[in-house]
């Protein structure tokens, strides 16, 4: 036996004493006919555990919320220690509005010879604490440049961008009109262009108000931003929030489909259209995507999700496709700032949408992990009423393959082969109540009894009868 052989074995060993050990307690495990489906587990090579992920078959016929009604079987029909994967945040997408520092640079329209110093201070652990410029120049012209410190809050293990500023100043009564240039850097001196220009106004006339107060950039990771005011009224006292988005686990990890369309209704409480979507099962949605039908159109909707019965918004999210000559432009997907179980999909829209808008949802798989206990292959077993696996350590017995392997280990990946029918729809009917035999033995003691204590009641009445005869 190879080294590399010994170190497996000797760890497999230590955590199939610490599952052994739970297992101790644990019910009787259930048997592969317990389940309605079954699929084999496709898996090349030696290895002590395995993953696998859920795929829209899998999850369209579990019955338990919590992903209970599944088990993995080896060869023998005995079931292994199975667990769901602990779910790192960091996979996760999410969106979040983060009020960055902003420091102002006022200058001048400088002239070419004019000279530009920064005086910047970072406190301990690197961030931008104060920034100063002094500009010598002609007489000022009242520009303000803002650097943004874009890092502020973010954590080095959870990857996010900001793809959008949104900018709050304070109300003075009277219309304001700018544009800005964007820029990013990483070190505050070498500068890469983000934005070109961007317009920022504030209008009012006769009671209608009419702002633009947010930029969109191209997502970026840079560290800081930079706004630089290309013309227009200057914004003193700027405040800045950045939409921050979390892309989560690598796109080879998620899976993506279509939703099917069900039908476009009228909505009758809110008037507008109505248009249900439906997909195979109920999934983890993390991300959706609507593409509108038709070319140069633009539409704002509502979309909500349900699992049950009731209809939840998830959000509001502008849609658009744009089309010059080849060259064809689509809005991004709404990212969602937890996973959403859905089943059901409904856009609602002021307008008539023609055709029906094209939906698609993006979601995580679950993951489970399971111990190569006895010889393969292995088969999952799926889908039942009343069989449920047994909650065991097998993510506490894996520390010992992480210490030996180092801490980002994982399972080699198994895949889910063709479907197979095990119980079918029988392993969701209502269990047969067995006979209650303590309960019919109990009342048949009653009713004999009460029989007997009758017996005896005649027979006295009979003897007093006789009694009284013989005394007349």
């Amino acid at each position: 036996m190879s080294s590399r052989n010994a170190r497996i074995g000797s760890v497999f060993a230590a955590f199939a004493l610490a599952v052994s050990a739970a297992s101790a307690q644990a019910p009787q495990a259930s048997k592969p006919g317990d389940y309605a489906y079954q699929w084999p587990l496709r898996s090349e090579g030696d290895s002590a555990a395995w993953q696998f992920a859920l795929t829209p078959e899998v999850y369209a016929v579990l019955k338990d919320k919590a992903l209970g009604d599944l088990e993995v079987f080896n060869a023998q029909g005995q079931a292994v220690p199975v667990a769901r994967m602990t779910i790192d945040p960091a996979t996760q997408p999410g969106v979040a509005q983060v009020t960055v520092p902003a420091f102002p640079l006022p200058r001048a329209t400088v002239a070419m010879g004019d000279d530009l110093s920064l005086r910047l201070e970072r406190d301990d652990d690197g961030r931008l604490r104060s920034l100063q410029a002094d500009v010598v120049s002609a007489e000022p012209q009242g520009f303000i440049d803002y650097v943004l410190d874009a890092d502020v809050g973010r954590r080095p293990q959870r990857v996010s961008t900001v793809d959008r500023l949104d900018l709050h100043w304070p109300e003075t009564g009277r219309d304001m009109r700018t544009r800005f240039a964007v820029d990013g850097s990483d070190d505050l001196e070498h500068w890469q262009p983000l934005v070109d220009a961007a317009a920022v106004i504030s209008l009012r006339r006769d009671g209608a108000v009419l702002q633009r107060r947010d930029i969109v950039l191209p997502a970026t990771a840079l560290r800081y931003l930079r706004l630089r005011q290309l013309d227009g009224d200057a914004l003193p006292s700027l405040q800045i929030t950045a939409r921050r988005t979390r892309a989560g686990a690598p796109p080879s990890h998620w899976r993506r489909l279509r939703a099917e369309f069900v039908d476009a209704v009228r909505d009758e409480h809110g008037g507008g259209q109505l248009y249900r979507y439906r997909l195979p099962a109920l999934l983890p949605v993390g991300r959706i995507g609507v593409t509108l039908g038709a070319d140069n159109a633009t539409a704002e909707v509502t979309i909500d999700t349900r699992s049950e019965e009731a209809w939840l918004p998830v959000g509001r999210t502008l849609l658009f496709r744009l089309r010059q000559g080849e060259q064809r432009i689509d809005n991004e997907d709404m990212a969602l700032t937890v996973p959403t179980a859905a089943r059901e999909l409904r856009l609602r829209s002021p307008i008539a949408l023609n055709p029906a808008p094209v939906v698609e949802v993006s979601y995580l798989p679950d993951r489970f992990i399971f111990l190569a206990q006895g010889t393969g292959p292995y088969t999952l077993a799926a889908g039942s009423r009343n069989a449920h696996r047994p909650e065991l350590p097998v993510e506490q017995a894996l520390a010992p393959l992480r210490k030996q392997f180092g801490a980002d280990w994982q399972p080699a990946m198994a895949t889910l082969g063709a479907r197979a029918v095990s119980a079918g729809d029988a392993a969701y009917a209502e269990p047969r109540k067995p006979f209650d035999w303590r309960n019919a033995l109990l009342w048949a003691l009653l009713i004999g009894g009460a029989v007997v204590v009758a017996g005896f009641a005649l027979t006295l009445l009979r003897q007093k009868s006789t009694q009284r005869d013989g005394n007349a």
